[in-house]
């Protein structure tokens, strides 16, 4: 019989783990769902199977997809566990058997799966080159099939012609040049070296056409990235990773403020010789998502959701830790003959998380940005992602929409979706799911994006929660 969870923050409300995978295929909606909304919501968040013991960080959670699709009006939803090779080994064992990061020193793996890896899947969630992929940083890719969810197996990009192939790791969120086809991508985690990443471009169709060893000043949490129309832009923060640490202390990743932060500039098809790195040594803050980026005669104009004022030795990964800190919208201008910073310009006072754009200007110039936010109340030092509402930043008008779901509900990530493929930018939709507190339940709410403070257009109903996620995609119909 299984345990009962144990006490731990990131188990409760909802974290707390939901075991059932189902089908519905008559959602109840309030409201109306637009016509113009046609195609599959795909969402993925950690949802831990089983909890190796009390130290559990919510990043290490099983990968779960919660998949809701619309068509003529009406919307029908379904779940899956991504069955990685962590998740069938514990499934066949019955219990948990990989200890997570925090649990170093402590609590050793089962002797079962000594020479094996807690492969995850859990971050993000994207198409491309007709190939539904699941991402988690730490490993390779997981391939779904789109329409029941089912677990084909890991994707190793590959070129038979060129003998390349990925390593190791890639990153939770690649990009997608909508002008070429391409995915950008790069992977930073790799136990052997760690005084480079390796980045790499696929074609339209998959293929991996370009694979490159960047050196880097050193090792950090490079969870997010850049692309402009002709650069990748590698922003390294000193949240530092380091292995030798790990295996002495247990502590894998240290704030290192003294360090100051690097932005590393590759052109699309470059190469280690091609990098430019540009350091703020002053530029003791982080971020681990970044909204997006592109040129501007001569510059490049990056925003991110940034933290400052982080105290030296500040370690959220630590099972003590007991504070997290918030993200505000700021924007970096380089100039790339100068090979500075010239400005970072703090754009509102909001906290806020989980930027996203309208996809289609990925790499080009962006007016519209979505975050989740906490608009009322205090952000949660020991939660952190305690939103209450969505906000909407035109940065060209330099103003703002926001939607307050109230104290007793909890959006996460915005998704934006066009009117249609020649809608103008940010004209279309927001969906999000709201955690609904005092049900301990979840809806999926549909706002108009351009008026996003006004009331929902529909909102479909779930008898369940949806746990905590991360990331998700929109796909057009298929």
């Amino acid at each position: 019989m299984t345990s009962p969870l144990p006490e731990n923050r990131f188990l409760t409300g909802i974290f707390e783990p939901w075991p059932a995978e189902s089908e519905i295929h008559d959602l109840i909606v309030q409201g109306e769902i637009p016509k113009e909304i046609s195609g599959v919501f795909y969402k993925n968040g950690p949802n831990p199977q089983y909890v190796f013991s009390s130290n559990y960080h919510f990043y290490e959670g099983d990968a779960m997809i919660h998949a809701v699709r619309f068509e003529n009006g009406k919307a029908s939803y379904l779940n899956r566990f991504i069955r990685t090779e962590k998740f069938n080994l514990e499934r066949e064992a019955g219990r948990a058997l990989f200890a997570g990061f925090r649990d170093f020193g402590k609590k050793p793996n089962d002797p079962s799966v000594q020479n094996k890896r807690a492969d995850g899947a859990n971050t993000n969630i994207i198409l491309h080159g007709n190939k539904l992929l699941a991402m988690q940083e730490s490993s390779l890719p997981y391939e779904l099939n789109p329409e029941n969810l089912e677990t084909i197996g890991h994707t190793v990009f590959t070129n038979p012609a060129t003998n390349l192939s990925i390593q190791n790791s890639m990153t939770a969120h690649p990009k997608i040049d909508l002008r070429t086809g391409e995915l950008i991508s790069y992977g930073y985690i790799n136990p052997i070296e760690t005084s480079f990443i390796f980045y790499y471009v696929m074609n339209q169709e998959g293929l991996l056409i370009h694979s490159e060893k960047i050196n880097v000043p050193y090792l950090s949490l490079l969870h997010d990235f850049a692309i402009t129309e002709n650069y990748t832009v590698f922003p390294l923060f000193p949240l530092v990773c380091n292995y030798q640490r790990y295996l002495s202390i247990g502590e894998f990743y240290a704030w290192e403020p003294e360090r100051g932060s690097y932005f590393g500039v590759v052109p699309r098809l470059g190469g280690n010789k091609d990098t430019i790195w540009i350091h703020i040594p002053d530029g003791d803050y982080l971020a681990i998502h970044i909204v997006s980026a592109y040129e501007e005669e001569g510059k490049i104009i990056l925003d991110a959701m940034l933290t400052d004022s982080i105290p030296k030795g500040a370690n959220g990964f630590k099972v003590d830790a007991e504070e997290t800190f918030p993200s505000y919208l700021k924007r970096f201008v380089f100039d790339l003959k100068t090979q500075k910073l010239i400005t970072l310009e703090k754009l509102d006072q909001t906290p806020g998380e989980f930027p996203r754009i309208d996809d289609r200007f990925i790499g080009k110039k962006h007016t519209k940005v979505f975050t989740a936010s906490t608009i009322n109340t205090s952000w949660s030092k020991y939660y952190g992602y305690e939103f209450d509402g969505l906000t909407c930043y035109d940065l060209e008008n330099k103003t703002k929409k926001t939607h307050d779901f109230g104290k007793d509900s909890m959006p996460v990530e915005p998704i934006f979706i066009p009117r249609s493929k020649n809608s103008k930018e940010g004209e279309g939709f927001v969906l999000t799911y709201v955690y609904r507190k005092l049900e301990n339940r979840s809806d999926l709410v549909i706002l108009d994006a351009e008026n996003l403070d006004q009331e929902p257009l529909a909102i479909i109903q779930f008898p369940h929660r949806i746990p905590f996620g991360f990331h998700g995609s929109w796909v057009t119909r298929i």
